[in-house]
């Protein structure tokens, strides 16, 4: 008798089976999760029956079965390999937020850490787009609380910033928080940031999740070559980016009138809710974005998670009262009881879940939660009315609701009380193969990435010193040098920097 057991491990990630039609497993869900149950779980080979079993989170998608000879199951377990290889990528994130006024951006941080923990995806940046200067802290005290305190921050510049009014949450969390970011000033620009993470990026490898209002993708979009890279923001999109996944729109039957992140509707607009009268302003830069994105671009629209509104009979998924389960001075449950202080009071803390559900899709992709329609184009009218057409060749869509609204709740609030992981002291690898040469914009630093290969954990930028001088911070893998320190032969270190704030050992250049 032939007789081989091999055991295997891959970082857990959404399965890439949708398309067989199997039911992918969810966090928080009644399974047995087997903490061993990590991407591929399981190959059995017994008597010339070669069974690969294709797990993620402890849930059995595929039993394949084919009896094969001891040498063509060490071919195919081979081939196996080296095709799940090329499938089991982790996602990388970034998400374009608003955290002032409504929780559900709140909500959508604690969803993508909670990910992160389950190792299904690495946040890259979080970009601020609202005007408060407290808005850009509260995302910094939020990756904090959650020690992934070096995820960078960017922020939407081109407006000045005021002061949140001292009853919205992201005035609280960020005066009673601790956090990485003194002020707004001190987070970069968000187009910028953009452009130098897009710029390292593997093709067609980020996902950019908009949840807040359009403002920083028109400006990556608009923007052109930099230190950062030659090619316009257009270019850089087609070339880096996966997917944009934005909460905006409506598609009831693939139409409907915007309610607010891509500029309100006319005819939505009433004395007792202005926030959804039209926006001209928004609008525009909403209607520059459908028409210029050159990634697949998929919109959640108002209809899924407050189906309710307007009389239009879709349903409400709802989630946030969980969150009462949670200790007094967790930060998410914090945020949705300020909220609700000033709106009848905190007892009561559950919500539409718009935000949420946009961020599921992006994050996930369609599963059994929806209904995906993406082969069309997204067109939206001057005045707010939305209407989406299938089209030869078109790479924009909306998603519908393929889940019950209770089990979308389900989903997505598990998610927002992921719990926090303990705070990581493991330093990642040096960076290697460090070169100093000629780039687009002059002399550059360039290095290989380093590697950081705990669980929960990802790099989230470089340090690099010429000697003991500090030049500055890449969030990339190449470094411009035409501002050099005078530190005459000293050499050029590069460290990497990981989201829990540990900072590993220097690559070296010269000395």
């Amino acid at each position: 008798m032939f007789k081989l057991a091999v055991l295997v491990g891959f970082p857990r990630l959404p399965s890439p089976f949708d398309a067989f039609g199997k039911r992918a497993p969810l966090l928080g869900e009644s399974i047995d999760r087997r903490r061993s149950g990590r991407g591929i779980s399981g190959i059995a080979l017994k008597a010339g029956v070669l069974k690969i079993i294709l797990e993620t989170r402890g849930v059995c998608y595929i039993s394949l079965m084919k009896t094969l000879s001891p040498f063509r199951i060490i071919l195919v377990y081979s081939l196996f390999l080296g095709w799940t290889a090329s499938l089991f990528a982790m996602e990388q994130v970034i998400l374009d937020t608003d955290p002032s006024y409504d929780p559900d951006d709140m909500g959508c941080m604690a969803m993508l850490h909670g990910m992160a923990n389950a190792g299904e995806l690495e946040i890259l940046a979080v970009m601020n787009v609202f005007h408060h200067e407290e808005s850009p802290l509260a995302i910094s005290a939020t990756n904090a609380f959650y020690n992934r305190a070096a995820i960078p921050v960017g922020d939407y510049k081109v407006l000045p910033k005021e002061p949140a009014p001292e009853t919205n949450y992201d005035w609280f969390l960020a005066h009673h928080y601790p956090r990485t970011l003194a002020t707004s000033d001190d987070a970069p620009d968000a187009t910028s940031l953009y452009r130098e993470i897009l710029a390292s990026a593997e093709p067609k490898s980020v996902t950019i999740l908009v949840v807040g209002t359009m403002h920083n993708l028109e400006q990556l979009l608009k923007s052109g070559p930099d230190a950062h890279s030659p090619l316009s923001g257009i270019d850089l999109v087609e070339r880096s980016v996966k997917l944009v996944a934005s909460m905006g729109g409506n598609f009831i039957d693939g139409k409907g009138y915007d309610r607010t992140n891509w500029g309100g509707a006319d005819a939505l607009c009433r004395d007792d809710r202005t926030w959804a009268c039209l926006v001209e302003e928004q609008n525009a830069v909403s209607r520059y974005v459908l028409e210029h994105c050159p990634a697949p671009f998929v919109a959640s629209g108002w209809e899924n998670g407050n189906g309710q509104f307007n009389g239009a009979e879709q349903g409400d998924v709802r989630t946030g009262q969980g969150l009462k389960k949670l200790s007094e001075g967790h930060i998410v449950r914090v945020a949705y009881e300020k909220h609700f202080a000033t709106r009848g009071g905190s007892h009561k803390i559950d919500r539409h879940s718009n935000d949420q559900c946009a961020l599921l899709y992006g994050a996930r992709g369609a599963r059994y939660y929806y209904h995906a329609f993406v082969d069309g184009k997204i067109t939206l009218s001057p005045t707010g009315e939305v209407c989406w057409k299938p089209t030869p060749g078109g790479i924009q869509g909306y998603v519908a609701k393929k889940a019950s609204d209770a089990a979308l709740a389900e989903v997505i609030e598990t998610l927002m009380m992921s719990p926090v992981m303990d705070r990581d002291l493991t330093a990642p690898t040096a960076p290697g193969d460090l070169r100093l040469g000629s780039g687009h914009a002059g002399k550059e630093l360039t290095w290989t990435p380093a590697l950081e290969d705990t669980p929960g954990n990802w790099i989230a930028y470089y340090n690099v010193y010429q000697g003991d001088d500090f030049l500055g911070r890449a969030h990339g893998l190449r470094f411009g040098l035409n501002d050099p320190v005078d530190s005459g032969d000293a050499p050029y270190r590069v460290t990497a920097v990981n989201v829990a704030g540990i900072e590993g050992p220097a690559g070296i250049l010269g000395g």
